[in-house]
This record gives C-alpha cells, sequence and structure tokens, in this order.
C-alpha cells in the first residue's frame, strides 16, 4: 500500500508531519472586540466567587471590582441573556479572559461602545448564536444520534484541552498515545478547535451532523486567516510526500471558495477509515477540495494513524511507514473501549491525575456546591453555566481529577473541557432548558405577592399555571419561595396536573363566562373548542372518563370558601343523577422551615413537611 495512494483527507491526517515550520497560529476568538487589546483596563486581574447567580448580578459585581462597565442584554426586556445563571471560581485570572471564559461558556457574544478608554462592555446572543440554539432545540434525537453528538462535543471539549498541555507533558504522550500527542504538539488541533468554537454555526452543524456550507468572503477576516493558513499547508503536505494533485489555482481563488461542514458524498464509504471520522470541513467544491477530517481520538484508527505519523517524523521511510500502517489498520476495524473506562481523554493530563478528595462522606450536593468543591481542591479555575435542579448523591472518597470531572459529568450532565488551569462545564442539555426558564421578574412578582398577601392568591395560581409544564417542575418547583406559598401544595407532581389544567381553563375563560360560573352555572355549550378542549385535558387528569364525553349539557361552577384560607373548588357536572368531578385550590397557606423569616402572626402558618 503507497502512503500517496491513501484517499486524500487521510493526507490531511499526517498534515502535522510535515508542516511543523508553517507560522505560529492565531488565536481565533468570536469575540474580536477583546482581541483589539486596546483597553487596558481589561489586563487586571480578578480574583471571584459566585455559586450560581444571574448573569446581571455577576457582572454588575465585577463591574464594581474593576472599574470597567459590563453589562447583559440588548435591553431591559432580553431577560434570556441576563437572567442566565453563572457559576464563578477564579483567582488571579485577567479580566478579558475572564469575559472570554463567561462568553464561551454561555454561548454568547461581547461588543462595546462609548468614549475610547471608558467604553462599556455588553453581553448579548446574536442571531447565529440563536439559530444554533434554537437548531439544538428541534432537532429530534434517536439515543444514536444522541450518542453521536455528545461524542463530537467530547472531542472538541478534548482538543482544547490537549492544546494547552505543556511540551514535557504532551511528550510523555509520544509512545503512549500518538495521535493525542500529534494533537498536543502541532497547531492542528488547537486551529480546529478554536474554528469550531468561534464559529457557531460550524460548530452546530459538525455537533449534530448535519451539512453547513458558508462562502469564504463572508467569514471575519480572523476566521478567513484561519481556514487560509491550514489549506496552503495542506497543500504543501501534497507536493512533499510527492502526490500529484495541485491545488495553487483553489487557494489562488481563496475568497470565491466554499466552506462546507460534513459535505455529503454520493456514496458515502462505510470502511473502517471513514467510521473513524466524526466530521469533516470542506474547503472548495467539487473534485477540486480540502477535506480536513474531525478524527475520534479513541479510535483504533486515530492510534493507527498517529503512530505512522510519529514515524515519518522519526525520519523512517514512506514506504516503511506504509506497511506498518497496513498491518495497524488491518486490527482498527472496532474501536477500543477507553482505557479508563471513561467516556472522555483523562489519561494524557498530567493534572488530571492529581488525586483529591471533594466530599469526605456522602453528600447530596447541588452542582453550586460540588464545583466550589474542585475549584477549591484542585486548585483550577471553574466557569460553568447553571439550570436549577435537585441536589444529587456524590459519594466520598479520594479519586483523579478527571476522574472527579467525570463522575460532576455523570451525575449533573455537565460537559467539560479544561485549558490551561480552567475547567469549563456547560450543561449537556442547556439548549432545551433554557426554554425552561421564567423570568426572575416574574418569580419576584409573585414572592412578593405571596409576601404581602399571606400565600399566593387564586389569581397567582392562574398565572402561574399557564406556564408550560417544564416551566413548573423544572424552574418553580425548584423556586422554595413560591413552592412554599402554595405553589407546590396546588401544582405540585402528586396532584397529577389536575389543578395546572383546570387554572389553564379557567385562564381561557372571558369575563361573562367568569361570572357565569361563580354565580349559577357555566353550560359547556357556551364554551369554545379550544375552551372545551382544555377542560377535557382537566378531566382527562383526574381519571376521569368524561374526558371523552362530546359537549352537551354539562355544566360548571366555581365555589369559593372560608377566609385568610380560602378555598375554591371547580365542580364538573356530567349531567343526569352522575355526581361532579371536582378540583379544589386553597389559597392563605404557607409552609415555613426553621431557615425562613418567620410570617407576621396573622398568617396560617403549616409546618414544612419532611423532604
Amino acid at each position: 500500500m503507497m502512503l500517496t495512494r491513501l484517499p486524500s483527507f487521510f493526507l490531511l491526517l499526517i498534515f502535522a508531519a510535515t508542516s511543523a515550520g508553517r507560522s505560529q497560529t492565531t488565536t481565533i476568538t468570536v469575540d474580536e472586540v477583546l482581541a483589539k487589546g486596546d483597553d487596558q483596563r481589561l489586563e487586571q486581574k480578578v480574583t471571584y466567587h459566585n455559586h450560581g447567580s444571574r448573569i446581571l448580578e455577576v457582572l454588575a459585581k465585577l463591574s464594581e471590582l474593576t472599574g470597567v462597565t459590563l453589562i447583559a442584554g440588548v435591553d431591559g426586556n432580553d431577560w434570556m441573556v441576563y437572567d442566565r445563571k453563572l457559576i464563578v471560581h477564579v483567582t488571579d485570572m485577567r479580566l478579558v479572559d475572564l469575559m472570554r471564559e463567561i462568553s464561551s461558556v454561555l454561548r454568547f457574544r461581547w461588543s462595546r461602545d462609548g468614549e475610547a478608554g471608558k467604553w462599556t462592555y455588553r453581553l448579548w446572543q446574536d442571531k447565529e448564536q440563536r439559530a444554533e440554539e434554537e437548531s439544538l432545540r428541534s432537532a429530534a434525537e434517536s439515543a444514536q444520534s444522541r450518542e453521536l453528538r455528545e461524542k463530537r462535543e467530547n472531542v472538541i471539549a478534548d482538543l482544547v484541552n490537549l492544546s494547552s498541555l505543556s511540551e514535557k507533558d504532551a511528550a510523555e504522550l509520544k509512545s503512549r498515545d500518538p495521535w493525542r500527542y500529534i494533537l498536543a504538539t502541532e497547531p492542528l488541533g488547537k486551529d480546529v478547535a478554536e474554528f469550531i468554537n468561534a464559529f457557531p454555526e460550524a460548530r452546530n452543524a459538525l455537533v449534530q451532523g448535519l451539512e453547513a456550507t458558508f462562502p469564504a468572503s463572508s467569514l471575519p477576516p480572523v476566521l478567513q486567516e484561519a481556514i487560509r493558513r491550514i489549506a496552503t499547508s495542506y497543500n504543501s503536505l501534497l507536493h512533499s510526500i510527492g502526490a500529484s494533485e495541485d491545488h495553487s489555482a483553489l487557494l489562488a481563488r481563496f475568497d470565491k471558495l466554499q466552506i462546507t461542514i460534513n459535505r455529503r458524498r454520493h456514496l458515502e464509504p462505510r470502511d473502517a477509515l471513514s467510521k473513524s471520522v466524526l466530521g469533516r470541513i470542506t474547503i472548495g467544491s467539487g473534485s477540486d477540495s480540502l477535506d480536513i477530517p474531525l478524527l475520534d481520538p479513541s479510535s483504533r484508527m486515530a492510534s493507527a494513524l498517529g503512530k505512522a505519523i510519529v514515524a515519518l517524523k522519526s525520519g523512517v521511510s514512506k514506504e516503511e511507514v506504509a506497511k506498518q500502517l497496513q498491518v495497524d489498520l488491518a486490527g482498527s476495524i472496532e474501536p477500543p473501549a477507553s482505557p479508563s473506562g471513561s467516556a472522555r481523554d483523562i489519561a494524557s493530563d498530567p493534572a488530571l491525575q492529581r488525586k483529591i478528595t471533594l466530599f469526605r462522606e456522602r453528600t447530596t450536593a447541588t452542582l453550586p456546591v460540588t464545583l466550589a468543591a474542585l475549584a477549591e481542591r484542585a486548585g483550577l479555575n471553574v466557569v460553568s453555566d447553571y439550570f436549577l435542579a435537585k441536589p444529587v448523591l456524590m459519594e466520598p472518597g479520594e479519586k483523579t481529577v478527571g476522574e472527579h470531572l467525570e463522575s460532576i459529568r455523570s451525575a449533573y450532565g455537565s460537559n467539560w473541557e479544561k485549558s490551561g488551569s480552567t475547567i469549563r462545564f456547560r450543561d449537556r442539555e442547556w439548549f432545551k432548558k433554557r426554554t425552561w426558564e421564567v423570568p426572575q421578574v416574574w418569580i419576584d412578582y409573585w414572592t412578593e405577592r405571596g409576601r404581602l398577601n399571606d400565600g399566593l392568591q387564586f389569581s397567582d395560581l392562574v398565572q402561574i399555571a399557564n406556564l408550560r409544564d417544564e416551566q413548573i417542575d423544572h424552574t418553580i418547583m425548584l423556586t422554595p419561595s413560591l413552592v412554599n406559598m402554595g405553589v407546590g401544595l396546588n401544582l405540585g407532581p402528586s396532584d397529577g396536573g389536575r389543578n395546572r389544567n383546570i387554572l389553564r381553563f379557567y385562564g381561557m375563560l372571558g369575563e361573562d363566562q367568569r361570572t357565569a360560573l361563580t354565580t349559577k352555572h357555566l353550560e359547556a355549550s357556551k364554551l369554545s373548542d379550544v375552551q372545551w378542549s382544555a377542560l377535557q385535558k382537566a378531566l382527562a387528569a383526574t381519571g376521569s372518563a368524561y374526558a371523552a364525553a362530546s359537549k352537551g349539557s354539562q355544566t360548571i361552577r366555581l365555589d369559593q370558601s372560608g377566609t385568610g384560607v380560602t378555598d375554591y373548588t371547580f365542580y364538573y357536572y356530567p349531567g343526569g343523577n352522575e355526581p361532579p368531578v371536582t378540583f379544589k385550590i386553597t389559597t392563605g397557606v404557607a409552609f415555613v422551615t426553621s431557615d425562613d423569616v418567620v410570617f407576621p402572626k396573622k398568617k396560617v402558618v403549616v409546618p414544612a413537611p419532611a423532604e
């Protein structure tokens, strides 16, 4: 097997073996405003710890600490940006680096305006980032596609970590893991990782396995230069190994080229080499193009190719390398199990091999508590997104930092990547959980209403019930102030959705219908089809057979009884002598715990149930 007869995209895999003399790479960042380097205020070092506050509050505190004005959102209504929650534990980090970490983890970007030297920096979500989020959210995933998506995300994260290893640490990979050694010692891995992370649309396509095409001329100059640098070096590689392909004409019209992520081929090969490629970046079109693969570093194929590259770099002839490669490829049909038993590479970086103890005994902990312990025990900077969630059980004992990272990934669903002394975490389903959130201003409003009115009132519960179930289950039910003021009693999981649905039905009624409902009876025949459907859904939640009934002579009534603690009872009369189906809402009740501020004595207080 002659080396020059391998598929052209494989030739790029030995790109690092012959391109060590290329010019030094330029760091790519989507936040070009931070790359300008013309604001010395951003060079100051910051030590800051936050356990999961809104980014609005995080930036306000950083502004106070540094004197640099940092704000979130395009305006006062952009709660989907300024209400994002963030965990931060950093020590002596440059402000500009922390700003990059924040925008990277949250998938936002920075811009600035104002007087030179006194700029105000704004964190916001641009249209490409919104498109990435919406695309991830709308993609229906099978178990197999979800596994592939997570594997691609892990590969991108590992590329970042490998590119930040010291020369000494990287050298230790040479014999143990030759492919990761190549990625760690040559600019290729860093170039690809930074390009992907700096270009949300390309990253989204790679992660999801979608095809996407972009004109090179539409890319920011720094991304154009990165693609041009890789393409030029690849062309030099072809000539250095004696290949007949000549891409000089292609490179001469670079600004007119197309950049394609995961370009589809008429007949996709199913050989072992192709199965090890998780994605591709193609420069050009048709036969005159350059293919840049994203290879699975954990595959035997990667190990075989890495071994071949190391041999070439050591001066072994191409003929000898080709013979050995043919032998190695013959045994690479099935990927090996990870030596560490982990889905991530936690063996290459010595910093991940240090043993620490996060908890000395079995502990039920939230993500902020666990990451605070990690930052303190491991001596690493930590930046993570955060969504409200129930605490999870963490096992005690000494483990390596890498093993702890994998335990956190498994327990909390947070992917991680390490760059230098910083660990970034991003929730694996951040794009889905974003839709579970509720504006903090609403939560504050209902909390204050409950405080002033001795518990949430009927109208408050109607408003809350009209949120989506995911918002109620994953945000409202995890907000103790609201749960303890009546949400837990009336809309909690033990209710089975009965009260949520009857209150949604009530929220659809007009004023005249509500008057009829409370003064006499509301006739089902007076309901619109949408209202009747909502009532049927409430009946279905009770397990009632009446949910399948047709709209006819049925009636509905709402009674109110009691003072202080008030019961609101809906009665659905199916007709004839059948007993009514009832729904009961109780207001004016508040649960307190020993940690709560004591309410005024007139409040009706019920001890909180044991967890």
